[in-house]
């Protein structure tokens, strides 16, 4: 599945989202997390101080992802991404060495690390606009 550019301006303006995953007894765990690249089809987060999120996804692949964005040109306005997905993680190769070296330099205070990143590929999106 892939999101439209205007649901992808909407995830990107918001910044930060809600990751959930379950381990492989289906203990759920959620936590507040930064993504660091936005595809069509996928979302790029790193891993940094994130143990029990990082055990889930190598027990159970099946995340998901909460965005809750609202309006600020209309506070009655609020819209919702429910997003499915697949998720894998990387800690080598091309694009783990750019989302590390740009988090790192850029974006993360001294003394924190990138130690992976988790690819979520997109199953379904559903969009609650009210």
């Amino acid at each position: 599945m892939k999101l439209s550019s205007e649901q992808l301006d909407n995830i990107k303006s918001v910044g930060i989202i809600m990751l959930a995953t379950a381990s492989k007894s289906g203990q759920p765990h959620c936590t507040i997390v930064e993504p660091s690249r936005y595809y069509e089809d996928k979302i790029i987060i790193p891993i940094v101080q994130m143990e029990i999120s990082k055990k889930n996804i190598e027990e159970n692949e099946q995340i998901f992802i909460h965005v809750f964005k609202k309006d600020k040109n209309d506070p009655e306005l609020d819209i919702q991404y429910k997003i499915n997905a697949k998720a894998r993680i990387e800690t080598s190769g091309d694009l783990f060495e750019e989302v590390k070296n740009y988090e790192e330099t850029e974006v993360l205070p001294d003394g924190f690390y990138v130690n992976g990143i988790i690819i979520a590929s997109l199953i379904d999106c559903k969009e609650y606009i009210g």
